[in-house]
């Protein structure tokens, strides 16, 4: 399983914290797409699994943030992403 956190006009959330329940089902949906997406992705290297921090000021303006052990890792995870569409 991909590590996947969200950040929010600077503050770390889960998706149980917000208050609007589209927001809650929005977070978790893409949790429950990323972690499908790229469950197969894994470092040949070192083994690792990639970070993933979906960052932005509102929920409207949220970018995949993707850390790693290496950049191929990296490059890999955000071409799948960039796949997704």
């Amino acid at each position: 399983m991909v590590d996947i956190s969200f950040e929010i006009n600077g503050k770390i959330v889960q998706p149980d914290d917000m208050t609007d329940a589209l927001d809650i089902l929005f977070l978790k949906h893409i949790r429950e797409k990323t972690n499908s997406s790229l469950a197969s992705i894994c470092c040949p290297a070192h083994g690792k699994k990639p970070s993933i921090i979906v960052r932005g000021q509102t929920i409207d303006t949220l970018n995949f943030e993707v850390s790693g052990c290496c950049d191929d890792l990296i490059n890999k995870v955000n071409k799948q992403l960039n796949k997704r569409g």
